[in-house]
């Protein structure tokens, strides 16, 4: 099979102004080549756990609308480009990793990856990924995961849409390949055309994520939120 067909992307285990600025910029080449699907790929261990909490105590301007602003159009080029976008997801899922997972269009899970939006315990909420959970996720599933923040199962993940098809570590590729060649015959025009019409339906998400990533944005900077994030890195370190 051509490399061309496809391009991988490496999913950070963090997010920040770095890390979510070489995710668009990847996506942004993607967009500009003949490439037809996108492999998004985290470590064995961590897909992506979302915000890096050291960035965030370390943000003395108190602002994350601009790097919010630039992931949440990342999520968006997932959602509606033309390129057919497969996650493959080993380890754990959590917070704004689980934006990407879910802004995807084919989700690989391996068996023991795990899923979570651990926002609420932190005094948070997955405002900048909601439109992402939402094409995939019920209303009703993300506020119980919000409200748990507990973490799911590759086999929950499946039940629930969140992922594709679970499959054994070692059989990622085959898996990949066999997604691939399922999806290939679609033209790259219809892709794109289906995938913004569907993101425009039923509510304005660009609106929503808008509205969410102002409601985080406070919840970042509020003293208590500041203190408890704090406390988790230095329990961390």
């Amino acid at each position: 099979m051509s490399q061309t067909l496809y391009k991988e992307i490496l999913i950070p285990s963090l997010l920040n102004p770095e890390s979510i600025g070489n995710l668009s910029k990847q996506i942004t080449e993607a967009e500009y080549s003949e490439v037809r699907f996108l492999i998004l790929k985290g470590n064995v261990d961590i897909f992506c756990n979302g915000l890096d909490l050291k960035w965030v105590a370390a943000n003395e301007r108190g602002d994350y609308i601009k790097e919010m602003l630039e992931y949440g159009e990342f999520l968006k080029k997932l959602q509606t480009g033309k390129c057919i976008s497969i996650a493959v997801v080993a380890g754990s899922a959590s917070g704004g990793g689980m934006g990407i997972v879910c802004a995807c269009d084919y989700v690989i899970s391996v068996e023991t990856a795990l899923f979570s939006l651990p926002e609420g315990l932190l005094g948070l909420i997955p405002g900048m990924i909601l439109p992402s959970l939402l094409n995939r996720i019920s209303p009703l599933r993300i506020k119980k995961m919000v409200l748990t923040g507990q973490k799911y199962s590759a086999a929950k993940a499946l039940e629930w849409d969140i992922a594709d098809e679970i499959t054994k570590e070692e059989d990622i590729e085959a898996a990949v390949l066999k997604a691939i060649a399922t999806m290939k015959s679609c033209k790259k025009e219809p892709v794109g055309d289906i995938k913004k019409l569907l993101y425009t339906s039923n509510i304005n998400k660009d609106e929503l994520a808008l509205l969410g990533m102002k409601i985080l944005n406070t919840k970042l900077n509020e003293p208590e939120i500041k203190e408890r994030l704090q406390n988790i890195l230095d329990f961390m370190e």
